[in-house]
């Protein structure tokens, strides 16, 4: 379950950046909307307002880029760190570290795992887990390996320390020599967190499986099924008909010729939405609304924020153009808004940040009216009215 995701210095964020998945005090929608632990109550779901441009996406990649991160052999994070892309407008960018940080709970303990990139090299590094008091695994000072320091749990592993270079991250190190503590950590962010960007990428790429058929089916009522032959290629089946349009058989053809663009989205989301026994996976979606109708978003976002669908506790975070959505049940904790400034420098906030908001306010017309900001600068030296 994700608590919470951090970021700084990375694309058009500058300055400390906090996505939050904790609920307010607020009892609105709270028994379909909120999940009660021992640890707090978390929100199922965020939804991401914001003009083109904003930030959004670079919000969205800066979290795949974490993933990418901790989730890659050694070799590939060599390279990857190379893929870091600080802020570009300001000099003071060039000597600040970028930093990442995620919380989330597994198995009832909550873990907080970050590290800082500066000049292609892991700057900082550190774990810590929380079941009754905030504890230490291990945190590293500098790209040098001899700054690692470790609890007595994980001393099996301080043999490895001498092969950590100063660009790969040593919790992946922990992981390769079976530290149960890092499998764990790296587990969660490799398989737990779904990362699906506006391109449709899928993080990890998932298989075509029984449960995406009728997952599919909302999009396309007509499919009978699919198939995957012999060279990999997915294949649609439908119904054929005679000259009467009485059912006389199926016929297969190619899923990327036939099918439409919701359907293929559909197929992208079909491994993260399609099982309910999902064991509380986190959803991360860049632009949900592409190629999709608005009622099925609507039921997609329903599903998350339900008790009877939703019974592992799945969580949604989503990036959206649809403000439609600010009429729907959702708490004002689960609107947020990106806006950049004259600078490029990109602003996260929520709309619970605004204390004027009432239950009773017209939250979709105050947003396009400019209220909350985070909409597009129209009519400003264009030359058009």
């Amino acid at each position: 379950m994700l608590i919470g995701f951090s970021v700084e210095n990375f694309k058009s964020f500058f300055g400390v950046t906090t996505l939050s998945m904790t609920a307010t005090a607020d009892k609105e929608h709270q028994e379909f909307n909120v999940i009660q632990t021992e640890h707090g109550n978390f929100l199922k779901s965020i939804l991401l307002f914001g003009a083109n441009a904003s930030g959004k996406s670079n919000l969205i990649d800066a979290l795949y880029y974490m993933k990418t991160m901790v989730s890659s052999a050694f070799d590939v994070q060599t390279e990857h760190i190379k893929l870091c892309h600080p802020f570009t407008f300001s000099e003071a960018a060039k000597n600040k570290p970028t930093k990442f940080e995620l919380s989330f709970i597994i198995d009832g303990v909550t873990y907080e795992y970050g590290f800082d990139i500066l000049n292609n090299q892991i700057s900082r590094e550190y774990l810590y887990t929380t079941i009754k008091r905030r504890t230490k695994i291990f945190e590293r000072t500098s790209p040098d390996h001899t700054s690692i320091s470790t609890i007595k749990r994980m001393s099996g592993i301080n043999v490895f320390k001498k092969n950590v270079r100063d660009d790969v991250l040593f919790l992946t190190w922990a992981a390769f020599a079976n530290n149960p503590i890092a499998m764990k950590v790296v587990d969660w962010i490799s398989n737990d967190l779904i990362i699906i960007s506006s391109d449709r990428t899928v993080s990890p790429a998932f298989p075509y499986t029984a449960v995406s058929l009728p997952f599919l089916k909302k999009s396309d009522n007509t499919l009978v099924g699919m198939k995957i032959p012999s060279d990999r290629k997915l294949r649609a089946i439908y119904s054929t008909f005679d000259e009467n349009w009485n059912p006389i058989g199926e016929t297969d053809v190619p899923f990327k010729d036939y099918a439409s663009a919701g359907t293929k989205t559909m197929l992208d989301l079909s491994a993260a939405f399609g099982d309910n026994d999902t064991n509380g996976k986190t959803i991360v979606i860049d632009e949900m609304d592409l190629h999709l109708h608005p009622s099925l978003v609507r039921h997609l976002i329903s599903q998350i924020n339900s008790i009877e669908d939703n019974r592992s506790n799945m969580q949604l975070v989503c990036t959206t153009h649809d403000v439609l959505l600010l009429d729907e049940d959702i708490r004002r904790d689960q609107i947020w808004f990106v806006d950049k400034d004259e600078r490029g420098v990109s602003n996260l906030y929520s709309l619970s940040d605004f204390k004027d908001v009432r239950k009773n306010s017209d939250i979709l017309k105050r947003y396009l009216l400019g209220v909350y900001g985070a909409i597009p600068y129209l009519n400003r030296g264009n030359g058009y009215a």
